[in-house]
């Protein structure tokens, strides 16, 4: 952009008088007044977008505070890997719309995440705890077509418990359907905002960073094999699941009426076991 003075030769150069009299004068005057104009909108431009950056993701609107807290001042952010694995949309939304369920069917089909509980508080807030290394609450903020953020606030511990740490995290979820022939996939794509409470943490986060990535990588696996093994039983066998389902004692009565009613058990099989 030319500079203020640069501007007002410009503007004397095409004025119909160039003499260096008051009519220049205001001339440079007023083409100062108009750089400084463009000057102004130009940064409120810049400003504008970055706060449309910063409040959307994956083009959803980010309104919740402490959220935009998260995603405009993390200490790390990492887009993961796509994740890969046999089942549907219908049922990928009919998991994701019940945490506290799916923590269930995860804990009684991939015994890794046997410590793993997920506790409906209500108000569409879920407490998590996993015997003290992970203990805090998460909730849907917002969603849209195949798409979903969350933020997640709480403490973990690592490292034998001697690492203890808390903070916010916010985790959003783009996924879709994809055919193979006869066989149905969803590709979910993960992406997280880790903020870590303790001030002291942001000035040796590279330090940290590749210890806070392990623990990351290592939850995020166990999550992955758990959806994987559940949507493929729901895929390919609901109605042998239910009747597994039955048997378990942590499973409430509702669950397993709108289970009927989502994959269509008929009540002869609702019967078995029952």
């Amino acid at each position: 952009m030319a500079s203020p003075m640069q501007a007002s030769y410009s503007l004397r150069d095409v004025h119909p008088s160039n003499s260096p009299s008051a009519d220049g004068c205001s001339a440079r005057s007023r083409s100062w007044r108009i750089g400084r104009s463009v000057r102004i909108v130009a940064l409120l431009l810049v400003v504008a977008t970055q706060a449309r950056a910063a409040s959307t993701l994956l083009g959803l609107p980010i309104t919740d505070p402490a959220a935009r807290e998260v995603i405009e001042g993390y200490t790390l952010s990492r887009q993961l890997k796509t994740i890969r694995f046999i089942g549907t949309l219908k049922a990928t939304d009919w998991m994701m719309d019940r945490p506290a369920f799916a923590a269930t069917l995860a804990r009684h089909l991939h015994p890794r995440l046997e410590p793993y509980h997920v506790t409906d508080k209500g108000n569409g807030v879920y407490a998590v705890d996993d015997q003290g290394a992970l203990r805090g609450s998460v909730r849907l903020m917002t969603r849209g077509a195949e798409r979903r953020v969350y933020i997640v606030e709480g403490q973990f511990r690592s490292l034998g418990h001697i690492l203890k740490l808390s903070g916010s995290m916010v985790f959003a979820l783009a996924y879709r359907e994809r055919w193979e022939g006869d066989e149905s996939y969803v590709e979910v794509d993960p992406q997280l905002f880790l903020r870590l409470d303790n001030v002291m943490i942001h000035g040796i986060r590279k330090v940290l960073a590749p210890l806070l990535h392990g623990i990351i990588d290592r939850r995020v696996a166990g999550l992955t094999e758990a959806a994987r093994i559940v949507s493929q039983r729901l895929t390919k066998d609901p109605v042998g699941l239910y009747r597994e389902i039955q048997t378990w004692p942590d499973v409430r009565p509702e669950d397993l009426t709108e289970y009927r009613k989502a994959f269509r058990i008929g009540p002869d099989v609702a019967k078995e076991g029952g």
